[in-house]
């Protein structure tokens, strides 16, 4: 008789009772090698994968996905994976439905309304399981058509009052980074801002209007610089934009960190002394921002762990658990060197 352990590729694959025996561990444990490897201790993962690849097992997840009417298959439209920001969030979904036994398909919008309408359609008729979709604003016909797919979604980076939502209140975020500058003693601020049509940024200036308001102070659009973009260059191009129109504004509020990290490297290659001529508050605490010099003041959005919060979410409607409705992710001020004290006057 024939060593069971030396099967051919083309044998029919061994039961998973059988790995789990020639393992020494339960059938338990070799499930959770498959379907949550991050569970098993690194010897068990080790002992079990090698004992499966010696009998030619595969975990059967066609056969149980047809079972279950399901394809174990996540969509998600992100805008952008150029900067860190949306490749963490990626990388929580991934993690958290990997764990579940599923897989992320993903797509890419660019920030194109039409592109991601087309990405989440095709995904549909690709048979995934559920959707993931950033933001609130979209092309008018996308949750039309989610809904009449009967897909569950999940907004993630926008919390959202009325539809299911794992995000950030970036109103609210914006005005704390504001408040900080405003309790520094500042009073004459300019924005610089790298996409003025998607709802998050716009948020963001809200929250700097809001804050201003409350103290009695008036934020006119044309204090509002639109960059162009996100680059290190679109900041500091901005700036000189900033500075040429408003020579003495003392704080510079940017919607993202890149773009905060292009005004603190203009201000280097200027002469213009941060923080005691000008203070500089970015958006999202990269890893850049902590590295730079000075180190930048600004609000962190866990974005890893939104996707992960995301995913579980997801996870759980699509077992049946309906329990998914809004859920704020709170956000932090990190306050570094990039901010200080208002300059008097004659030290302007």
């Amino acid at each position: 008789m024939p060593d069971r352990s030396t099967k051919s590729p083309s044998a029919r694959p061994s039961r998973l009772a059988e790995v789990a025996e020639l393992a020494a561990v339960s059938p338990a444990t070799v499930s959770r090698v498959f379907n949550a490897p991050h569970l098993v201790g690194a010897e068990t993962l080790k002992r079990v994968t090698e004992v499966a690849e010696r009998l030619n097992y595969a975990p059967d997840g066609v056969a149980a996905s047809l079972r279950r009417h399901r394809s174990l298959v996540v969509g998600a439209v992100m805008p952008s994976l150029r900067h860190a920001y949306f490749a963490s969030t990626v990388e929580g979904l991934q993690s958290e439905l990997a764990g579940s036994g599923y897989t992320l398909l993903l797509g890419v919008s660019q920030f194109d309304d039409q592109a991601e309408l087309g990405a989440v359609r095709s995904m549909i008729r690709q048979g995934v399981d559920g959707l993931v979709i950033v933001g609130r604003r979209h092309d008018p016909a996308l949750l039309p058509l989610i809904a009449d797919s009967g897909k569950p979604y999940v907004l993630t980076w926008s919390y959202d009052a009325e539809l299911p939502s794992v995000g950030v209140d970036h109103r609210k975020a914006m005005q704390a980074a504001v408040d900080h500058l405003l309790d520094l003693g500042h009073r004459d601020f300019a924005a610089l801002m790298a996409f003025p049509s998607i709802d998050r940024e716009q948020e963001r200036i809200a929250g700097i209007t809001d804050a201003l308001s409350r103290r009695g102070l008036s934020f006119t659009p044309d204090r509002l610089i639109d960059a162009g973009g996100s680059s290190l260059q679109n900041g500091r191009n901005a700036f000189r934009s900033a500075r040429a129109r408003y020579p003495s504004a003392t704080a510079i509020v940017c919607t993202n960190d890149l773009l905060a990290a292009g005004v603190l490297m203009e201000c280097s290659a200027g002469g213009i002394a941060v923080p005691r001529d000008l203070s500089v508050v970015g958006y999202g605490d990269l890893d850049v921002a902590a590295a730079l010099n000075p180190p930048m003041t600004t609000v962190r959005v866990p974005s890893e762990e939104m996707g992960r919060i995301a995913a579980r979410s997801l996870v759980s409607r699509l077992n049946g658990k309906d329990d998914l409705l809004h859920i704020e992710i709170a956000t932090e001020l990190v306050v570094r060197s990039s901010s200080g004290p208002a300059p008097l006057p004659q030290q302007r």
